[in-house]
């Protein structure tokens, strides 16, 4: 049984919203009684296994590619967290390339100097900037657009 997954693409993100939009349907179709919502569900829980269970991993591979470049121009791709290819099984995007990543190294990076240096926003534009700690009053210049804000730190 333990070799059964070796060859197969296994579950990437097209499966997962297959699988995540055909219990919303069931759900939907059993509380509506609305009876050929629920053969939809049942088929797109189908095509989720089939998917998951193939071997023709390059086939898979172009489809989730699709699918994920889809999803990147959807309105909502920003609030979705981490990138849909990073999340892939196998051959996915290089480590460290989402916004998620780079989010959770600047939290990481903050933390690590906390005491050191003092970080804030740029009002203008939204850009971080980051400002030695116990200089006292000192003038800051966003390098992004330019716009200068005394700050203490």
């Amino acid at each position: 049984m333990n070799d059964f997954m070796n060859g197969r693409r296994g579950v990437d993100e097209l499966t997962t919203t297959l699988g995540g939009a055909s219990m919303v349907l069931a759900l939907i179709g059993s509380i509506f009684s609305v009876s050929w919502l629920g053969w939809i569900a049942l088929v797109a829980v189908i095509v989720a296994l089939l998917r998951a269970f193939s071997t023709n991993v390059a086939a898979r591979e172009r489809e989730n590619d699709a699918f994920c470049d889809l999803l990147a121009k959807t309105p909502l791709a920003g609030v979705r967290g981490a990138g849909a290819r990073d999340a892939r099984p196998q051959g996915g995007a290089a480590p460290g390339t989402s916004s998620f990543d780079r989010k959770k190294r600047t939290a990481q990076t903050m933390w690590e100097n906390r005491k050191t240096t003092m970080y804030f926003k740029c009002k203008n534009c939204g850009q971080l900037l980051s400002v030695p700690r116990g200089k006292g009053r000192i003038r800051v210049t966003c390098p992004k657009c330019g716009t200068k804000v005394e700050k203490r730190s």
